[in-house]
Order: structure tokens, then sequence, then C-alpha cells
């Protein structure tokens, strides 16, 4: 479970940004509902990121996946530069600070690098310090200080450490790589059928993800997973997956669509389910890019449902362009606007921080008449002036 989330110098969000799961003080609207009990704290089911086009919304997502990344490859070699994406393609540092639960243990991790080297590196669990680096100033733990002076300057400690059987820095490493989940349509073969390898030893799970399907109203009767060998040449050859769905047609018929032909807005809601649906994913936290693209108003109120009142073991984070669901049943803490200043810098606010605390059905007003940012702000006398000049 996520607790909290600060971070600097990402993309457009250049100043310091802190993201926080925890609830806000004295909100008691569907607590029972809409948050988690974690050791004695109160952590929010799901997140809500509104903003307009090209203000940044996506940027705090992208954010936890380089963390993400770094953590889970580390580098190679010295010859290797680690991965920074920095606003203007600036040489500043950047900076993530992270807090989270797993295994009934809070943990709280530092990181400030450029692409050359990692300058500070601190992990910390229920409070207690694993280890710390502070440019070439080293504390580490028992198991590591024969091999400390192995350590490069542009690896990250927490990578080196679980590498090395630390058992803190091994956790930290599996929430990264296993509850840290960035469902997304990629395009990309191999990734998509990742998702649907679990039905082919899974028949339990195929029937609940039909059932779910036929739930949402959608009209697949039967998933058709197969796997075969696929040689491009003699020397490469890899398993691929078949992955077809059986539609109810008209008069009892039926049809079969592949994978890659059924629409963005079914395989948004396929993906999700899956997700959702298997207890390997349970304490995960997902991070979800416009999670109601393409999808009808009522399945997006049914996630809605889904990631609170439904959902006991898992937390979202979702960007979107939709204001109306912030009427649907949710609390003001977990609602987030994203909006940039004049020099194109990200600015994230949380609903709740503004000191005229509004009611859930003021917020959505509030939103559409640009009292929070984050909105798309449309000039229709430049389009129709630029229109005019084309065509009179």
């Amino acid at each position: 479970m996520l607790l909290d989330f600060t971070f600097k110098n990402v993309r457009s969000f250049k100043n310091e940004t802190s993201f926080s799961m925890e609830v806000g003080e004295g909100i008691s609207r569907l607590v029972r509902k809409n948050t988690h009990h974690q050791k004695g704290i109160r952590l929010l089911k799901s997140a809500y990121i509104l903003g307009g086009n090209a203000t940044g919304k996506t940027n705090l997502i992208y954010a936890l996946d380089i963390l993400k990344m770094i953590i889970l490859s580390g580098t190679s070699s010295e010859l290797n530069n680690l991965f920074t994406d920095t606003y203007a393609a600036n040489k500043e540092d950047t900076e993530f600070h992270i807090k989270f639960y797993k295994n009934g243990k809070q943990f709280d991790y530092l990181l400030v690098y450029n692409f050359k080297q990692v300058k500070l590196e601190i992990l910390k669990v229920n409070k207690k310090l694993i280890f710390s680096r502070n440019h070439d100033e080293l504390v580490v733990p028992s198991l590591l200080k024969g091999i400390k002076d192995t350590l490069r300057n542009n690896q990250p400690l927490l990578y080196f450490a679980q590498n090395n059987n630390v058992l803190e820095a091994k956790e930290a490493y599996e929430w990264f790589g296993k509850d840290l989940v960035s469902p997304r349509l990629v395009g990309i073969p191999s990734i998509d059928q990742q998702i649907f390898k679990p039905l082919l030893e899974n028949n339990s799970l195929k029937e609940d993800t039909l059932y779910f399907l036929k739930a949402a109203d959608f009209n697949i009767v039967d998933i058709k997973v197969s796997e075969s060998v696929y040689e491009s040449n003699a020397d490469f050859k890899e398993k691929r997956l078949q992955v077809d769905f059986v539609h109810q047609g008209d008069e009892g018929n039926s049809f079969v669509l592949n994978w890659t032909a059924e629409s963005t807005g079914t395989k948004i809601f396929i993906m999700l389910s899956m997700y959702i649906l298997q207890r390997a994913y349970r304490n995960s936290v997902f991070l979800i890019d416009e999670f109601d693209r393409s999808l009808h108003p009522k399945l997006v109120i049914l996630l809605i449902r889904l990631f609170n009142e439904y959902n006991e073991h898992n937390q979202f984070i979702v960007t979107t362009h939709n204001n109306e669901i912030i009427n649907n049943n949710l609390r003001l803490d977990q609602i987030w606007f994203v909006d940039k200043n004049y020099q194109g810098i990200s600015e994230l606010y949380n609903a709740f921080d503004f000191d005229e605390k509004p009611t859930m059905n003021q917020v959505k007003k509030n939103y559409q008449d640009g009292l929070y940012g984050g909105d798309q702000i449309i000039n229709e006398g430049m389009l129709l002036d630029i229109l005019g000049k084309q065509h009179g």
C-alpha cells in the first residue's frame, strides 16, 4: 500500500511535488467504503487526477514508473547512465521520496541522483535505518560490509543490497517489482500477451473473467487461449499466445475476434478485470492512465465502485479528463488537480488542500469554473480566426 510519494525534476514537474494516499484529517464521508486501515493509519483506496490535455497528469504516474525502472534494472557497468527525464532536459538532480507498506512494515526510501551517479540514498523500515549513502559515505548492514567497496557510483544501493540478500531491501525491491503495477495498452504483442498467460493454467480465472464480462453486459461468451512456437528464422524461436474472444451474435450465432481486433474500450475493461480478479495482485497499487478512455459512462461508474466499495485489498491511482466522476461517491481527499503555470511547470493540488473546504457537489462546479486550474481553457475566437483565414 502506498502512503505518499514526493518527487522533483521529472518532465513537467520541475519543483518538489507531493502526492499522498493518506486520508484528509476530519473527513468522515465514506470511510468504510473508500478507505483501507493499515497499521493505525487510514489510506485511500483510490485517487483521481484531473486536468486538461498536456497539463502533466500522466507525468505523475510516469515519475513512479521511472523510480520503479531504476530500482529494478540498476546498471550493468560504469559505462551506463542512470535514466533521467528532467524538466526541459536540465542537468539538475532528480529526487524521489516514497513511503509504502509491505508485510506489515512501513518502508521509507529516498533517492537523489543524476544521470552519472547516485548522490543520496536512504532506506528505513519502521523508522529503523537499514542503509544510507551520502556520496562516498556509506552505512550498510553487516551482510554488505565486506563488499561495499564494489558498489558503483551509478548503481542504486537498493538494487545492490537486494542482490546480496539483505531482507528489507529484498522486500522493498519486491514491492516495486510486484506490487506497483502499471496496466496499459502498449500495443506490443509480447507484453499484451502476458496479461492472458495465467488463463493457460487457471481455468477458474477464465470462468471468473467471463462471469465478470457478462455482468458488465459484454457479449463475450468464451475466451480461447492457445500457445504455439513462432520461428522467424532458424536461430530464433519464441512462444506466442493466440487469444480470441467468442462473441454472441444474432439468432444464436457466434463470431470470433482476436484480441488485436477488439475495441479500445473492450480491451481496457478486459485488461483491468484480469488484474483485479487475480489473487497474485492483491495488496497492489495500480497506476492507470486515462482509465475511462473509450468506456461507456455506466462502465466507468462500475469501475469506480470496484476501486472503492468492492475493493478490500488494492489501491488505484488513475488519471482522467472526465469531471463527471467527481459526483460518483468519492471523498474530497480522493480528488487531485494538475495545472501548468506560465513557465510550463506542472503543479499538483488536492481538493482537500484549499482553505475553504467545498462540498462534493461544489467541487465539480468549481473545477469547471477554473477555480482549481487544470481545466481545458479553449479560445474559440482564435480557432474561428484561423479557420476564417484558411477557408474564408
